[in-house]
Parts: structure tokens; sequence; C-alpha cells
């Protein structure tokens, strides 16, 4: 009888059945960058690490590796185990899987995989699954109310980023592009304390290139009173003082991704709410519009980036696109430099300038978007919307073009006609092998 098992799974079984428990994958990469992660382009070994837990010795068990994930390619799929005694664990590494991720395969796709594991006339199917490059996130939700944070992580899953939750911090931060941490507001708060480990683990993660948001009390009610983490220098923030008072609305700020963002807030526990400005390399991205404070900083330090929060993200009130937390939640992600699965806007410095996607407008718009463009070169040209899925919602052109200067107009229609709903789009430019792709707004 076949059984499935998935990664990291724990079991006691006292039978005198055979039976396996897998315990995860490792990827080896010394022949590319040796970064202990199979990123897109690369080459690679993989092993699989396999314990006996029932009640037979496997004799010669042998191991297959499939996957019908468009970004993988098997080149090995052959993983010889041998013997396994009763209670023994085993990695594969004489006879390892060889693997390679397709170059335009998204950062942190999940590509999902089976082993079939054979021993004579035993056979299990194991699911188990392949990152390509690092996880887009992990989701640290140590508030002990913690509806915002399984807010945000529903949401990121929605959105198609990959990544893991907990109420615990992860043992090594390093195996994701971005960490959001969510400790709840006071009373109801998860405290930091100084010179903790978990203080030390995220500065050390920014220090490397990492990428944090997080969201709470931190930046002056902590520190000041209860012995919490000092995060501000590190974040770009200066906690000024706290006030007693109702959040929201909140307004986003001009020239920032926030732009035209409005919400108003609903308070979770005591109205005890930390204000703040924005210091060193960091800029204002909310202010609370009727007491005139600042509530959210973002940060670009160059070799990293943060965003810290007095509110609850997972407490806005959703409204008029571009006004919602999906919206915002992906413009952090974004600005965190973190891409998701479907498609993702690339700077505008990455491009060779034979071809040009000029700024669209009005963005946001509410019925017809004017979208300009160049290209420098006789080629092909393709046009077309994406929604926040990747998904294309309307080809706009796709025909042979003379060098110059074009325009055209979109009608926030799909194929067959129909208004689109109002949220975030895509407008991508692709001519020849070159993508140039910008981020639009759609109002109803």
């Amino acid at each position: 009888m076949a059984k499935v098992f998935a990664d990291n799974v724990s079991l006691e079984y006292n039978g005198t059945d055979p039976f396996l428990s897998f315990l995860g994958t490792l990827v080896y990469d010394t022949g590319g960058n040796n970064n202990g992660f199979l990123d897109p382009g690369e080459t690679a070994d993989l092993t699989a690490t396999i314990k006996n837990i029932g009640g037979v010795d496997f004799t010669s068990l042998n191991t297959t590796l499939q996957s019908s994930d468009p970004y993988i390619t098997i080149n090995d799929n052959n993983g010889y185990f041998g013997s396994l005694p009763i209670d023994s664990t085993k990695e594969n590494t004489g006879d390892r899987y060889t693997v390679t991720a397709s170059a335009s395969a998204p950062e942190g796709h999940a590509a999902a995989c089976q082993i079939i594991a054979v021993d004579g006339g035993f056979v299990d199917t194991i699911e188990t699954t392949i990152y390509i490059g690092k996880k887009h996130y992990f989701l640290w939700n140590p508030d002990p109310t913690p509806t915002q944070g399984q807010f945000m992580h529903t949401t990121l899953q929605a959105l198609g980023y990959s990544g893991d939750y907990s109420t615990a911090l992860a043992a090594d931060l390093n195996i994701y592009q971005a960490v959001l941490v969510s400790l709840g507001v006071y009373p109801n708060e998860y405290i930091i304390t100084s010179g903790s480990s978990e203080a030390t683990e995220i500065e050390t993660f920014l220090q490397q290139g990492g990428r944090v948001y997080m969201e709470g009390n931190t930046w002056y009610i902590d520190p000041v009173y209860f012995g919490g983490h000092d995060f501000g220098p590190i974040f770009g923030i200066d906690g000024l003082m706290y006030y007693y008072n109702a959040l929201g609305p909140l307004a986003g700020q001009s020239g920032t991704f926030t732009n035209g963002m409005s919400f108003t807030y609903t308070q979770e526990g005591t109205e005890y709410n930390d204000y703040v400005n924005a210091t060193g390399t960091g800029f204002v991205i909310f202010d609370d519009t009727d007491n005139g404070y600042h509530v959210a900083v973002a940060n670009d330090a160059s070799t990293y980036r943060t965003v810290g929060s007095c509110f609850q993200l997972g407490c806005l009130v959703d409204a008029t696109p571009p006004s919602t937390r999906a919206a915002l939640l992906d413009s952090i992600m974004r600005f965190l430099g973190v891409g998701v699965v479907g498609i993702e806007e690339r700077p505008q410095d990455d491009q060779p300038r034979f071809i040009e996607l000029s700024s669209a407008f009005p963005n946001p718009c509410s019925k017809e978007l004017t979208i300009s463009y160049t290209i420098g070169s006789p080629m092909k040209v393709s046009l077309s919307i994406h929604d926040i899925t990747g998904r294309c919602v309307k080809t706009i052109i796709a025909q042979e073009q003379s060098p110059g200067r074009y325009t055209a107009i979109w009608t926030s229609c799909d194929e067959v006609g129909r208004n689109v709903p109002a949220g975030v789009y895509f407008v991508k430019l692709e001519a020849g092998a070159i993508c140039d792709i910008e981020k639009i707004v759609v109002l109803k």
C-alpha cells in the first residue's frame, strides 16, 4: 500500500509494515553561486533525507524525482539510498538528483515535486516542494491577538507570494527575501526586548541585505516604557511620542508608493498610539490627517529596505482602490523589492533603451488610460494589460511596428468588452526580447 508524506512530518509507528518519514531536501549548488539555493537559471544537485520509522529494514531503497512544473527541468531523476535499517536516517549524497531552474522562473517560485520511493514491492509517493531562489517572505506573528497577522499572510498568499507563517521567529531568516513582523498594539502586544536574540536576528538580517516590515508600538511606547528594543535607527524612524486618540483617517503621501491611498481605521484595544518622524534615509508614507502626526515610514538604506508602521495593516478599512489593504500590502512588498509569481515591475535603469514605456496617465484611472511608448528599431510589439496574479486581461497591440513613438488607449475592458474590476493592474510592453512594465490602478 502506498503512503503519502509531506515535508518535515514526524510520526511514531509501532507496526511491522515498512514505513518512511520524509525529513526534507537540500540544495548543493557548488557549480553555481554556492548560496545553498536553486536560483533562476542555475543547475544544482538536490538530495532528500528519509527516515525509516517502519517495522522492517529496507535493503535496496531507490527513489525517482519527478515534476511537471514548467520552471523545473530534472536532468538526473535517480536517487539511490540502498540499505536503510529500522530507525535510521539517510541522505542520498552518493547519488544526488540534478535539476535546473529556468532563467525566467520568478524568484520564490514553489515548484511541486514528487519523490517515488521503491524497494521490492514497497512503493511510497512523497510530495515535496522545491523553491527557486529564496521564498518571498516569512511572517512572524507573536501578537497575542493574532488576527491581523493572519490576515496579512492570507492576503499575501492570495496575491501570489510564497512564504511561511509562524508565531515563533524562524530559525533561519536567510531563506527568505523579506520578514514581516506583526507585534500588536498596547495592551495586547508582543514586546521584542532590548538586546534580545530576536532583535539581534532581525537587525543582522537587515545588515546582510534583508528587507523587513514591522508594525506595532515598537517605535516609542515599547522602548521608552517597557524595555523594548529600539529599531528606530535602522528603520530610519525617530519615535517622537505617544498619544491617546483614535487613529485615522490615514492618508498616503504624494511621491511615494502610497500616493492616492486613504483609509479609515478600526482601533484594536485601547487607543494608545505612537507617532513618529522620518530620519536619515527614511521617508514618511502615511499621516494621521486629523491629528497631523506621521504614522508610517519607509526606508531605502541602499543595502537594505524597511517599512515601519504605528498602525496594524489588517485594521485598515478597505475603500475605493487604490485604498485597499491588498493593494497597500502588495505595494509594500514591491517597495521592499519582493516580486510576485505573476508579473513583476522592472527597475527602469535595467531596461535597454531601444524600447521605453512612458508613464501611463491618468494613474489612477477610472475609464480611459493613455499609454505612450517608444521603440528604436523595427520589431514585433506586444502591449497588454495584466491583473495582480499576472493573468493577461487585454491585449492592446500585437503586431510588427516601425521605429517611433506610439500612443494607445485602454478603456478598462477585458478581451470581450467587459469592464474590469477596480484594483491594481500592470501595463506590459514587450518588443523583441525586452520587456517594460508599469503598475497602474483602476478606480470605479
